[in-house]
């Protein structure tokens, strides 16, 4: 008699301990290594888009940018004119028409003049493999911003 009294009680002491573990973890402070990219409907580049930006891009600081797709998802990757090994390529997400963002941050923006695609890069130093000069590091208010030329 006095098992079946208890059993239920401990079934529901368990249930209650699950459900605070579980709303503890959901409220859990995130990393800083990364960014959360989520919204309620993902953006989706189309064929014009792909085209457009998939290229290389001369950057400011002398490295170049290489985006590249594959199987519906962009990566980019920095080339060093002077590079022995291939620096690892970034998985970039869209966001919106011509917008793109990788998991650590650092946001990526195309635009085109008419004659050629540009980008620009807020927060590059969250890139593998960046190369900054002391002068684009000292005037930077935390961010580096390289933009193609």
């Amino acid at each position: 008699m006095h098992t079946k009294r208890v059993l239920p009680l401990l079934a529901a002491l368990f249930a209650l301990a699950g459900g605070t573990a579980q709303a503890q973890t959901a409220i859990a402070p995130q990393s800083t290594d990364s960014v959360r990219v989520t919204s309620g409907a993902a953006y989706h580049v189309t064929a014009q888009e792909a085209f457009a930006i998939e290229q290389q891009y001369r950057l400011s600081n002398g490295q170049r940018l290489e985006i590249h797709q594959q199987e519906n998802h962009f990566f980019g990757r920095l080339i060093d004119d002077r590079e022995w090994q291939k620096k690892a390529s970034v998985q970039i997400y869209p966001t919106g028409p011509g917008q793109f963002v990788s998991k650590k941050g650092a946001t990526f923006v195309f635009s085109n003049d008419g004659e050629r695609e540009h980008v620009t890069i807020d927060d590059a130093q969250l890139l593998p493999g960046l190369h900054v000069s002391t002068d684009m590091r000292s005037a930077s208010n935390g961010g580096i911003r390289v933009v193609s030329r």
